[in-house]
């Protein structure tokens, strides 16, 4: 998935999910930013939370694409990958990791694989 409406779209429907974590990386820091609802596009910029409040700003650029993960010992995400294949962001889907039992929610984790994991493959593309 490549088109940038088709990563709004898909990012839209995973913070609709609830229950999310942004996560952001960069080599010296790492930024988790719970339960943003929302996303506004702007000329440049996609904005993920509210302006004013907690929030996060995304440049999509071309070759940006969508890849779905669900490793053994994490919660399932969405991640953005840049047109180098660098993750930009993650959204993780909390209470889909199986290796927390005291937190797994079996109907949200396959759910959430139900209408993201068709993304699963596109790390390759």
């Amino acid at each position: 998935m490549t088109g940038r409406n088709q990563i709004l779209s898909a990012l839209e429907a995973a913070l609709a999910c609830g229950d999310t974590s942004v996560i952001v990386r960069s080599a010296g820091a790492i930024a988790e930013v719970h339960d943003l609802l929302t996303l506004r596009q702007g000329a440049e910029w996609v904005t993920l939370g509210e302006e004013g409040g907690t929030h996060v700003h995304l440049k999509i650029q071309e070759g940006c694409r969508l890849r779905y993960t669900q490793p053994d010992e994490g919660n399932a995400a969405l991640e953005l990958l840049g047109p180098d294949g660098d993750v930009l962001c993650r959204v993780s889907f909390r209470g889909t990791n199986q290796a927390r039992a005291e937190n797994y929610n079996p109907e949200r984790a396959a759910k959430v694989r139900e209408r993201f994991g068709c993304l699963a493959e596109c790390a390759g593309r």
